[in-house]
């Protein structure tokens, strides 16, 4: 489907075209990945006039690899940072996110991704900086899904963010593009947020929730004070905290600890955490 274009380079595009365009986008709004969409209208085993009827693919399905497709590119990913080949790091993170919508290849592919890097590096397979590099190609690809996902006319409703100190940033960033494209306003922090940082957010806004990353049990005593300082200066405020060590973090009982597996089920954890408050 190449359009025409006039004589001043203006492109054309008949009533097909326009057809076929307006189904792409509503497909990945309705939660399709662009490769998906297309598959499914170039096949013509999706009309274009009646894509509402159709509902992504499961995300086993997903998930499946296409003929000639990298097989494992968690796998592929690690070996090609411990040698910095940047280049096959790209092509395996292009496979993950190729195989599905973003809440399809997160919790099954770019999370673990991470975690065998961080896994690697604890076993001298991977050094530091080939750690860093292959982290920061994944970090890109989040904050490129970040803007995709942003809704700038929304006030923020939750902020996402990580206690002092704490720099492991991937799985929060993740989680904050988890809530805006569930339609909730995110206003997200970063790594190694001061305390008074956080506190002064919750004054200065009108956030209904302070969502807490604790990646690793370095991050726990800082995690601790972080929900008390905002427990203090908001009562109305839900916090919640996130990530694989938030169960031993020190807490009052309002506080909530989302699931730390799969971060489609802690966003529904904290949407529902909303709507009861």
């Amino acid at each position: 489907m190449i359009p025409l274009r006039t004589e001043s380079g203006y492109r054309l595009y008949d009533d097909q075209m326009i057809a076929t365009l307006r189904a792409m986008r509503a497909l990945i709004g309705a939660g399709w990945s662009a490769a998906q969409a297309a598959q499914g209208i170039l096949s013509r085993e999706l009309p274009v006039e009646e894509w509402a009827e159709h509902p992504p693919p499961a995300p086993t399905e997903g998930l499946q690899a296409r003929p000639g497709s990298i097989q494992d590119p968690v796998a592929v990913l690690v070996d090609a940072a411990a040698v910095y080949d940047g280049a096959t790091v790209e092509a395996a993170l292009d496979e993950m996110f190729s195989r599905g919508s973003f809440e399809t290849i997160v919790d099954d592919l770019v999370m673990p991704a991470a975690v065998a890097l961080g896994e690697a590096w604890a076993a001298g397979r991977v050094e530091v900086a080939a750690e860093h590099m292959a982290s920061a190609a994944i970090g890109r690809r989040l904050a490129m899904a970040y803007g995709a996902a942003s809704r700038p006319s929304d006030a923020p409703q939750v902020i996402v963010g990580l206690p002092p100190g704490s720099r492991h940033e991937l799985g929060a960033l993740a989680f904050a593009i988890t809530l805006r494209r569930r339609a909730i306003g995110v206003l997200y922090l970063g790594a190694d947020v001061p305390i008074d940082s956080w506190v002064d957010v919750v004054r200065r806004s009108s956030v209904r929730a302070a969502v807490v990353a604790v990646v690793t049990e370095a991050d726990v005593r800082a995690a601790a004070e972080v929900v008390s300082a905002i427990e203090s200066a908001d009562q109305g405020i839900v916090v919640a905290l996130g990530g694989s060590r938030a169960a031993m973090v020190d807490r009052s009982d309002r506080t909530i600890v989302l699931e730390t597996r799969w971060l489609t089920t802690a966003a529904e954890e904290l949407a529902r955490a909303l709507a009861d408050r």
